[in-house]
């Protein structure tokens, strides 16, 4: 048994060895930014939602608190992590493998799939998606512990909960797998994980209580009516089914235009779909195996929550939804190897054969597929290769390319966002930018006002309508969306400051001053307001009100631009 911990060891470290030179990628930075990831704010991570959205991870965002303490800002040190994390984990199914199936080899085979399966990839080479390992680090353990009828269980259910929410369903995993009795009999007996339950969800209503209402969803799916919504849901059952056995074509993102919806119940997608349903209900009772019955239970289980049936997942479809799902898919590998030996014992080296293959080229997938994770550029060029209409795709890619000064791609993937999806929010935005750097004036200001139409409430456009508008000399429209900018965000500094210059320059000196005191009393240092109000005050002839901010503006700026004038005035009064 010793040498198999180390075969699933060294499988899962030479399938994920190449992702520690990846970088950061997609949503990392956000995660990395957070003052309270950097500063292991137990209250904070605990106590409030994650940047305003509906997720509760606090374990997740301290595991990347401890990260951060270790490994700074090298990308490596998370990689480490993650790989780590998988690694245990592959050796935890093991154990739950031996502890169900009996039988070392067959826990061995149901590991190795587990640990070198390209699905994985996602998950393991993406470090936003810690959650997830963590989820299925507690879910594994809880079910090991569940097994030997220890208490433990419900504190490491509790703790999966509180690492991805997905880790909830795992007490029907529990009922499945050691009962014949009634869920009412069993929730008795194990009143714990309801306990744990009710804990977590109580935590959850406490930190999400008071947050504001999240973001438009980007689930593809939500523009759908209720029955296209529904054949949608269907239709993807099978691409997740296609993926486990045939994991070829994987990409980062499966949103806009990547997954046509389903107009007819004739489509050939939502056709399948239904097919696979009746298949995971029909076969288990089929083949007569009540470990069947629990692989396929386990697996719908692990479905439910990101199917989008009961509510809407954060994706219509995503690789990593598929994570904790790969648990029974691994059980049921080893499963199928355990009946094949026993009914063809003369064949047993063939079977190690196809076995070691099927390991083999889920290695060498893997592999491969880490490299697409490596930068941003490189995971959504991937992305566009396997669906050229993806909208989002498009729209992240370009703002790697802007990012990089590369002005001209980051243009046209703009643009070829915008073409497949109208509504989309930031590719909009971001063209306005790019026309605004170019000095396209007109265009910068349609696209502003698109975006706004799309959300009249973005702080941003407002601000950078109001920049646009200042530039062609249009300061009465610019003082308008100033205005609405401090509205819906009265700390919004640059704010105060061009909505000053805007004042200056339609000649209401007071209505200026009075927005460069404002930004002075939220930012003390900000040094181009008290340049811009010991101007003022000069004009005025307000001299004491001058030396004072012009003082100020020395101290805070001693190598101002304009320093050697400010302090000959100085001098002269």
């Amino acid at each position: 048994m010793t040498s198999h911990f180390i075969y699933i060891a060294a499988l899962a470290l030479a399938c994920y060895a190449n992702t520690l030179g990846n970088g950061f990628v997609f949503d990392d930075s956000a995660y990395l930014a957070s003052d309270a990831v950097r500063g292991l704010a137990l209250g904070e991570l605990f106590g409030a939602s994650w940047m305003g959205l509906e997720l509760y991870r606090p374990l997740t965002l301290l595991s990347l608190g401890f990260d951060f303490q270790l490994f700074g800002e090298a990308p490596w040190g998370y990689h480490l992590t993650n790989v780590l994390l998988h690694t245990v984990n592959s050796l935890l199914l093991y154990a739950l493998a031996r502890d169900l199936l009996g039988e070392d080899r067959a826990a061995l085979w149901a590991a190795l799939l587990y640990a070198s399966h390209p699905l994985q990839t996602e998950v393991v080479a993406w470090i936003s998606a810690r959650g997830d390992l963590l989820a299925s680090l507690l879910s594994l353990s809880a079910l090991l512990a569940h097994r030997r009828r220890s208490v433990l269980a419900y504190l490491l259910y509790a703790g999966a909960c509180l690492s991805k929410e997905t880790a909830m369903v795992l007490p029907v995993a529990l009922f499945l797998a050691d009962s014949r009795e009634g869920i009412a009999a069993w929730s008795k007996r194990h009143w714990g994980y309801g306990v744990a339950l009710l804990g977590v969800l109580a935590l959850r209503w406490l930190a999400l209580a008071d947050a504001p209402a999240g973001p438009v969803s980007t689930n593809f799916l939500a523009d759908l009516g209720p029955w296209q919504r529904l054949g949608t849901a269907v239709a993807i059952l099978p691409r997740y089914l296609l993926l486990i056995v045939a994991p070829l074509h994987l990409s980062a993102d499966y949103s806009y235009a990547s997954i046509p919806p389903v107009a007819s119940p004739w489509d050939l997608w939502f056709v399948a779909g239904l097919a696979c349903v009746a298949a995971l209900i029909a076969l288990p009772w089929v083949v007569r195996s009540r470990f069947l019955v629990l692989a396929s239970a386990f697996f719908a289980a692990c479905l439910l929550p990101v199917a989008n049936l009961l509510f809407l997942a954060p994706s219509g479809m995503a690789e990593r939804y598929l994570h904790l799902a790969m648990i029974p898919v691994a059980l049921t590998w080893g499963w199928a190897g355990q009946c094949w030996l026993r009914r063809s014992p003369g064949q047993r080296r063939l079977i190690w054969a196809v076995v070691l293959s099927a390991i083999v080229l889920c290695c060498v997938r893997s592999i491969v597929r880490n490299r697409d994770w490596h930068s941003d550029a490189r995971l959504f060029t991937a992305v566009l290769a396997r669906y050229p209409d993806n909208a989002r795709a498009h729209d992240n890619l370009a703002f790697t390319y802007y990012q990089q000064g590369q002005y001209a791609r980051a243009f046209h993937h703009y643009q070829r966002a915008v073409a497949i999806q109208p509504t989309r929010l930031r590719a909009h935005f971001n063209l306005g930018i790019l026309h605004s750097a170019a000095r396209r004036y007109e265009e910068a200001l349609a696209s502003f006002k698109t975006a706004l139409a799309l959300n009249p409430t973005h702080v941003e456009t407002h601000f950078n309508l109001g920049l646009t508008y200042q530039k062609v000399g249009r300061y009465e429209e610019a003082i308008g969306h100033y205005g609405t900018v401090l509205n819906l965000a009265p700390h919004h500094l640059r704010a105060y400051y061009n909505l000053g210059r805007a004042y200056e320059r339609i000649g209401r000196i007071e209505d200026a001053i009075r927005q460069y005191t404002a930004l002075v009393a939220l930012d003390a240092e900000s040094a181009k307001a008290y340049y811009r109000l010991g101007e003022l005050y000069r004009r005025q002839q307000r001299l004491a009100e001058m030396v004072a901010a012009w003082t100020t503006l020395l101290r805070l700026d001693p190598a101002h631009r304009e320093a050697e004038r400010i302090r000959q005035v100085l001098g002269d009064e």
